[in-house]
């Protein structure tokens, strides 16, 4: 091995300083220890804290392979099958609408993969709004709600997918999901400040959370405190708070795939845990592939696993490879931001080699050089904004309009997608990224008085 602890800590300073977060906590596992971690920066602005390995983060989307763990313990207990339809659980489902995918094939499976076609939110939800729906309103906008696209045509990222996949746990359970989750996964691996709502005694140990700049908006040329918002029905895709000391945790549990029968700190057999692991959908470049709830990418001939999260005032990413039982956790406390992903990558890279990996390349749908507006969609293009700060640009390009991340390396979530026409004025159909198949719908007043369009649960404001 021939990297070394302070080639990653001079990494990491270094990259801190121009990721646009208050704070950063990091650390390194190896085997079952965590033998480094740090603090770089503030936890909060008004005292000056500095975080450490026990400062306690909302990691948002790492929630999805925590609630992966309990839906491949529910299967080892014969209470569930990876290929059953969702049906099979939530009867209910069977309402949904079928705009460019069939129920049938909405399956545990592809649930956990993102291939499902399932829309990426449930219908009424808003990121921009103060509460998130109840489960009770989830399933009674399951009339409402889409499969947007086929399944298995593209990998298509789906907060509701998870979200559901919750119920799935508490109705094959008998028990609430929470509760299922502490008994069953939480607690037995160890992960004392692994929590779904903060307790008096974790609270003093939490990050404030802050919402990042925004390019382009003179009105958000610092960052500001981000609302806390609980994702209350869809808790099980992104609702989990926890710290650096607890993710080590977490990633030394995902190198026992060699460790037996489910038994105690074991919360998955050794072959379930490997199966979670193995790529279910890879790209055909085999850059990329899809796990069951994580995601693995390539670095020359190193493999890794890795999950991240974003949520109002956080973003995390923890990644690891399992042949040299090697891991990095990167806990920011702010969001939306483009390097944490990176940071993380680099930091391994350079723990196990000496050098940051060489850039990824992630092969994206190719975007067509812009070109004139015609009149009739001109009030369509500009600069737009959707809370809590991801920016987007609308142009016209080959005869569509396509929606591109500023400066094509900005933080997005749906960029670059393409908008096709859906025969109704001022409504679209999205083509590529998450996304696809859903409707883009503008308007001159929206929900906050201004112009701009709905996405996915989302609010891009127009701002020029």
């Amino acid at each position: 091995m021939s990297g070394s602890i302070a080639a990653v800590e001079e990494l990491l300073a270094g990259r801190f300083e121009s990721l646009g977060s208050p704070g950063l906590a990091a650390g390194i596992v190896q085997g079952d220890d965590l033998i480094w971690s740090g603090g770089f920066g503030v936890s909060d602005l008004e005292t000056g804290r500095a975080p450490n390995s026990r400062t306690i983060a909302r990691v948002a989307s790492i929630t999805k392979t925590f609630t992966g763990t309990a839906i491949l313990q529910l299967r080892d207990e014969a209470k569930l099958a990876l290929d059953d339809p969702l049906t099979t659980h939530i009867p209910e489902f069977a309402q949904v609408q079928e705009r460019g995918g069939r129920v049938e094939d909405v399956t545990l499976r592809r649930m956990l993969t993102h291939y499902s076609g399932l829309s990426a939110e449930t219908a009424g939800l808003s990121w921009a709004a103060d509460e998130f729906p109840t489960l009770e309103q989830i399933l009674n906008a399951l009339s409402e709600t889409e499969v947007v696209i086929p399944a298995d045509s593209q990998w298509k990222y789906s907060n509701l997918a998870f979200g559901l996949l919750g119920e799935v746990i508490k109705r094959a359970s008998g028990t609430d999901y929470v509760e299922y989750m502490h008994a069953n996964v939480i607690d037995p691996v160890g992960l004392k400040s692994t929590v779904f709502d903060l307790t008096d005694d974790l609270r003093p140990d939490f990050y404030t959370g802050y919402d990042s700049v925004i390019p382009g908006d003179e009105s958000r040329d610092e960052v500001r405190v981000a609302a806390y918002r609980h994702l209350n029905g869809v808790m099980s895709c992104g609702q989990l708070h926890s710290n650096v000391e607890d993710l080590a945790k977490w990633i030394s549990f995902q190198f026992r795939e060699d460790g037996g029968e489910r038994k105690g700190a074991q919360v998955l057999r050794g072959r379930s845990l490997n199966e979670m692991h193995r790529p279910q959908y890879a790209e055909p470049d085999w850059s990329t592939g899809q796990c069951l709830s994580w995601r693995a990418f390539r670095i020359e001939d190193r493999v890794y696993h890795s999950h991240g999260g974003g949520i109002h005032g956080f973003g995390s990413l923890m990644a690891f490879n399992i042949p040299t039982k090697t891991g990095v956790i990167i806990l920011a406390n702010a969001w939306p931001l483009v390097g944490v992903e990176p940071i993380a990558r680099d930091a391994i890279e350079t723990f196990l080699t000496g050098k940051p990996g060489p850039k990824q390349i992630i092969k994206q749908i190719e975007v067509p050089e812009a070109s004139p507006v015609p009149e009739e969609l001109s009030d369509y293009t500009g600069y737009y904004i959707a809370e809590p700060g991801i920016p987007a640009n609308v142009d016209y390009r080959d005869d569509h309009l396509w929606m591109t991340a500023p400066g094509n390396g900005g933080y997005s979530i749906h960029a670059p997608a393409q908008f096709d026409s859906s025969g109704t004025d001022g409504t679209f159909i999205m083509r590529g990224h998450r996304g696809s198949g859903e409707k883009a719908v503008f308007t001159d007043s929206g929900h906050d008085g201004s112009a701009g369009f709905t996405l996915g649960g989302w609010w891009y404001r127009k701002v020029r």
